[in-house]
């Protein structure tokens, strides 16, 4: 018969958790490579880090917590209907005024009174 004595349990101290448990936070660590230095298990490292984590946000003050803002949509409110555009080429030689699909083109000189005519008799949409 033979016996094999294995090693002793060994024990870690909080703050020696705690040191370790930062070292994973370090950019460009992983928690396997931490346990290997430490000659941890990966699953007892990730363990002690849910352990802390836990711990800090049991302690975190409830005003911290997160909850979502009721929204309400309101429907869209009416714009007023667009203005018929006029554009003048030239030296007013041209005088082109649509609204949407309906428009009015006149070339040669042109009253200003008879454009504004125009404008009020197009049918608004």
């Amino acid at each position: 018969m033979q016996i094999i004595l294995g090693e002793a349990r060994r024990r870690w101290s909080e703050e020696e958790k705690r040191a370790v448990v930062a070292e994973t936070y370090v950019e460009g660590e992983t928690v396997n490579g931490v346990a290997r230095r430490h000659k941890i298990n990966p699953n007892m490292l990730f363990s002690w880090r849910k352990q802390y984590r836990e711990a800090v946000e049991r302690a975190a003050p409830a005003s911290s917590s997160i909850s979502f803002t009721p929204v309400v949509i309101a429907p869209p409110e009416p714009s007023p209907p667009p203005s018929p555009t006029v554009a003048v080429a030239g030296a007013a030689d041209r005088v082109r005024v649509w609204e949407r699909h309906s428009g009015f083109e006149s070339l040669g000189a042109v009253d200003p009174d008879l454009v504004a005519a125009v404008i009020k008799a197009m049918p608004r949409r």
